[in-house]
């Protein structure tokens, strides 16, 4: 087995990571990865938070953000890599849309209390901490918390029947349509990545999603399943017909997501070598930044 050196696809308590930026960056170092990426939720700060201590720890952290978006009446998620942390416009962006969908996380606390889960906005909110967009891991702590969940397969049955989309407390977040959302990355200096294709579950929507030219795709993903190498491969296929630039990642979240584990997913090398190049054609005006 090829050991694992890059995860370009890891959540922090930014977002909806069980692990601090920090601690992360040490347990990447401590399992050999040499290039990570940060993509949480709406959120550039744990970037900012860990990137002297990488250095210190000889680790590459590529700035790195994940967004909800919509398309379609559908769901998409959507990586940028080397956005630009400091650009005004893409913090007041992030700060505008984790304000958001944390009015959308009040809404969905109000349809569990409906369907009998007597929890909290509030203790919701405290749980997630401070300027963090909202996400399933902190309506699963909160219901954990109170003693509505204590198996796998109570977190499998509130995933899929409540907060999945169209689930009995989701709410669906509009404010974030995905091509705006490819076009912003791009102006902050990013890459805009479709994130794990493979869970779309279908191709001919993930292959609407891929009409903008300066798109790539997550093909290295931790897909569960007897599939999970099948849909890589569909995807590297994909990838490669069209000539798109390729990412990966294990989507860890830590205690929220105990089947993956960091240096688990290989990602090849290249990919970021292959980053490296769209943004330095960019630098030299081959590529356009919008």
């Amino acid at each position: 087995m090829v050991k694992a050196t890059v995860d370009l696809h890891l959540h922090t308590t930014a977002s909806d990571g069980a692990t601090s930026a920090l601690e992360l960056v040490h347990q990447a170092a401590a399992v050999g990865l040499k290039t990570i990426s940060f993509c949480d939720h709406e959120s550039i700060e744990g970037y900012r938070q860990a990137l002297e201590t990488a250095e210190e720890l000889g680790l590459e952290l590529i700035p790195g953000v994940e967004l909800l978006t919509m398309h379609e009446g559908r769901e998409i998620h959507l990586l940028g890599y080397y956005v630009d942390p400091d650009s005004p416009v893409l913090n007041s962006w992030l700060k505008e849309l984790r304000e958001d969908r944390n009015v959308i996380a009040e809404q969905m606390v109000d349809k569990f209390n409906k369907h009998g889960y007597d929890i909290k906005f509030e203790r919701v909110k405290e749980i997630a901490t401070d300027n963090v967009a909202i996400g399933k891991n902190h309506f699963l702590f909160a219901l954990i918390e109170a003693g509505y969940i204590n198996t796998k397969d109570e977190i499998i049955h509130i995933l899929r029947d409540y907060l999945a989309q169209h689930g009995l407390a989701h709410v669906d977040f509009s404010k974030n349509p995905y091509y705006e959302a490819v076009e912003i990355i791009i102006e902050c200096g990013g890459i805009p990545v479709l994130a794990h294709p493979g869970l779309i579950r279908d191709d001919h929507l993930v292959l609407d999603l891929l009409r903008h030219p300066k798109l790539g795709l997550e093909v290295y993903y931790y897909y569960l399943g007897p599939d999970a190498e099948k849909l890589r491969q569909r995807y590297y296929t994909l990838a490669r017909e069209r000539n798109l630039v390729m990412t990966g990642g294990s989507d860890y979240h830590g205690r929220f997501s105990p089947d993956v584990k960091l240096g688990q997913v290989y990602v090849p090398e290249g990919v970021v070598a292959q980053l490296k190049a769209q943004i330095a054609l960019r630098e030299k005006g081959v590529l356009k930044s919008g």
